[in-house]
């Protein structure tokens, strides 16, 4: 607990949200220290938002071409699959943590095989980090997916580089003051072209029209 009189830690608080007593009549004073006090905190992802980039992914599988039978049925099983167990979390007022969780559970058993483990590492860290209340949706995002791409660093398959070159980009733009829709567009951008993977590829895209609504 503080020495200081309450009433000089009390103005040293006011202070430190913008509010200065001494340059308000009393009137002011309340309106002020009541707008402060309703200030909106950090917007948490919502199951919704989860729900509707399953949704666009899903879609997006169904008109994708894939290089091979296992990877079509990835994308198209899935991502449906995954879309389905979003849609049922967003019903049923689960939460955004819930719909992430249970959408990468509904895909983890349509991965191609040969990229199974990666895919199912990168899911599981991005859901599992998309819990928190403390940061903006932006925020947590970028930290969900750099936790996907630490997730699978040391996994050498197509989806692993993918995954981890997306993320290191998005980071890096973001880092540098580009929001969110356009920091994640120039990241999916850069991966097509040094990390290109078709399902990771298809998720992104589909994701970045999400972004931009």
């Amino acid at each position: 607990m503080g020495t200081e009189p309450r009433s000089a830690r009390a103005a040293s608080e006011n202070l430190s949200l913008g509010i200065d007593p001494d340059a308000l009549d009393s009137d002011s004073l309340r309106t002020d220290i009541s707008r402060a006090a309703e200030a909106p905190g950090p917007q948490p992802l919502e199951a919704g938002c989860v729900r509707a980039a399953y949704e666009a992914i899903a879609a997006a599988g169904e008109r994708a071409e894939a290089p091979d039978d296992a990877t079509l049925v990835s994308l198209r099983a899935g991502a449906g699959a995954a879309a389905d167990a979003a849609r049922v979390a967003d019903e049923i007022g689960a939460g955004a943590v819930a719909a992430l969780r249970g959408a990468a559970r509904a895909w983890y058993p349509y991965a191609v095989e040969s990229e199974s483990a990666a895919w199912r590492a990168g899911l599981r860290a991005f859901s599992e980090t998309c819990d928190s209340a403390t940061e903006s949706g932006q925020a947590l995002i970028v930290r969900s997916v750099e936790a996907a791409g630490q997730a699978v660093r040391d996994d050498d398959t197509a989806t692993a580089r993918a995954v981890d070159t997306f993320a290191a980009e998005l980071k890096r733009r973001t880092a540098l003051g580009e929001d969110l829709p356009a920091a994640w567009s120039g990241a999916a951008r850069h991966t097509a072209e040094v990390a290109p993977d078709p399902v990771f590829q298809t998720v992104v895209d589909a994701v970045r029209g999400v972004l931009r609504r």
